[in-house]
């Protein structure tokens, strides 16, 4: 099903780059389980986390109770319902903001909660409708994905491939950052910022925007503070 480009080459510091995107990734998980919607801060937190997020923020918290995201986001942490069952209470019950990105968020919010069941699955990344997202750049020609099952089973694939190249886990958190890198690389392309738009080569200057798309700026500033 996947395209796949032997000739990847990581250097060092690329590799120790992608490693802090990988333990910030884990850092955004922990805080996302342990928030508890309590009162506006603890709302802005949550829409803290989500970098294209962030805008809808005041729309949301002023047409939303504090009490109704609470149910909302305590049902995204409800693992005993399924994935769309989850998504499609939050993005009901959160009034204001852009309900796309709000499904978005919903996703986004569920893969870091549960990193070893759900991989990332944003409109960016795979968008079922206009079958378009970073995930269709690394397809075999002609290849095309039908349903949710389909992009799940690519995604699976990816592991594979990229435990191949040394980047074995079992969660998702490599295929998260391999396929917003894609989604990075390729609007360089467009706007002729780059060569190409293979997402083979883990490069470091599209490794830093890779971070903030994940909304990880916060957490690469504490593991650096941690490390001086």
């Amino acid at each position: 099903m996947l395209k796949v480009d032997v000739n990847n080459t990581v250097a060092d510091d690329t590799k120790k780059s992608l490693n802090l995107i990988i333990e910030a990734m884990k850092m955004k998980s922990q805080e996302l389980r342990k928030l508890d919607i309590q009162t506006e801060d603890d709302a802005k937190k949550l829409f803290d986390n989500i970098f294209y997020s962030k805008k809808h923020y005041q729309d949301v918290i002023s047409k939303t109770s504090i009490p109704e995201l609470q149910i909302a986001y305590n049902f995204l942490k409800n693992t005993n319902a399924g994935y769309n069952e989850r998504v499609e209470t939050f993005v009901s019950k959160v009034k204001g903001g852009n309900k796309e990105d709000l499904e978005d968020m919903a996703k986004e919010i569920i893969h870091f909660l549960e990193p070893e069941k759900y991989p990332l699955w944003t409109k960016w990344i795979w968008n079922e409708k206009r079958q378009t997202g970073s995930i269709t750049y690394i397809l075999k020609d002609e290849t095309k994905l039908n349903s949710q099952s389909d992009f799940f089973a690519a995604v699976d694939e990816l592991k594979k491939v990229l435990d191949i190249f040394g980047l074995s886990s079992s969660d998702y958190y490599y295929t998260t950052a391999f396929l917003v890198y894609a989604y990075v690389r390729y609007l360089d392309y467009t706007m002729h910022l780059a060569v190409d738009k293979k997402a083979a080569g883990l490069l470091p200057t599209h490794l830093t925007t890779t971070a903030l798309v994940l909304g990880l700026k916060p957490y690469l500033k504490v593991i650096r503070f941690a490390n001086t």
